[in-house]
């Protein structure tokens, strides 16, 4: 059985559970929100709710149905993740899931289908996908999950209700860990998951030796060579990810929001808060394309973008 979603994505999953039990759930429902926050965790959820058969207090953890998700069988359940090195959803993933909505339910109730980072369809998928989103069938839901709405065609979005999760309070997300036995470094972890709960309780102490490593080397190194070196040696996503962060840090420090920051990262986000934000949403802006560029290539030139980043970086930090 799922277990129970953290506080901040109750009231989200109770207005659609109000929806289905008033016939007014569409069958296509796009979610966006972080996956460190439980957008997969509600994802998954909803589902077993969906499949579940009990008339009340779904899911009940003891019909057929139930039984057959915890042990991973449901027949009228499907799951599509991105694949390969490229960690792409391909359109033969997207046609196989159109036969299946054409089916009849093996249980007797709903089929669900979850897409959990529909943003990695490529364009033929995106394609499939719509016109499978344009001729609904009875009693099957497509649950689409993404961190980024803006990679999603627009007609794909048209054609789905959109649901965005809560994010946690600094106080909720505080809680979240107490209630899974994190006790030490809360504030670290949350600052260096961006205040994501579920995503600070997964952090191990190799995680975070590499992120104050990384603290280290971007704060102190001003060889080119020897930055672009060090770049290249790292998992791109996590470096990516931090620089990020930092960079995001900085923007609310200007604004006086009240964003958590470690004191692990004051010694690079102070300095960069002092800076213009033209340049630092410039450099967001790279952060990005890089991203984009490595989730799309998966034999991009690792010296190329190391020797790219580092060159920003110390162009920016120079000034």
């Amino acid at each position: 059985m799922s277990s129970a979603l953290p506080v901040w994505l109750q009231p989200a999953n109770d207005r659609l559970m109000l929806a289905y039990r008033a016939e007014r759930l569409p069958h296509a429902v796009l979610i966006i929100g972080r996956v460190g926050d439980g957008l997969h965790h509600f994802g998954q959820r909803l589902s077993h709710q969906l499949l579940c058969t009990a008339a009340t207090d779904r899911p009940c953890g003891q019909c057929r149905a139930c039984q057959l998700v915890a042990a991973g069988s449901h027949p009228d359940q499907r799951v599509i993740e991105p694949e390969g090195k490229s960690e792409t959803i391909k359109v033969d993933a997207i046609r196989d899931i159109a036969n299946f909505m054409h089916e009849t339910a093996q249980q007797g109730g709903n089929k669900v289908i979850r897409l959990t980072r529909a943003d990695r369809m490529n364009n033929n998928a995106a394609n499939a996908l719509l016109k499978m989103l344009e001729e609904p069938t009875a009693n099957t839901f497509l649950l689409l999950e993404t961190e980024s709405l803006s990679r999603l065609l627009p007609t794909v979005r048209s054609r789905c209700r959109l649901l965005r999760l809560d994010r946690p309070t600094l106080e909720q997300a505080q809680q979240y860990l107490d209630q899974h036995n994190v006790t030490e470094r809360v504030e670290d972890r949350l600052a260096l998951t961006a205040g994501a709960p579920l995503a600070a309780v997964e952090l191990t102490d190799d995680t975070l030796s590499a992120w104050q490593e990384r603290v280290e080397r971007f704060r102190q190194e001003r060889g080119f060579s020897d930055l672009a070196a060090f770049i290249a040696q790292q998992d791109s996503d996590a470096l990516l990810t931090q620089l990020m962060i930092w960079i995001d840090s900085a923007v609310h420090q200007q604004f006086h929001t009240n964003t958590p920051i470690s004191n692990l990262d004051a010694p690079v986000v102070t300095p960069l808060s002092g800076l213009p934000s033209t340049q630092l949403f410039a450099f967001r802006d790279l952060i990005i394309r890089l991203k984009e560029s490595l989730a799309g290539q998966a034999n991009l030139n690792a010296q190329l973008w190391s020797e790219q980043l580092a060159s920003r970086w110390l162009e920016l930090t120079s000034r």
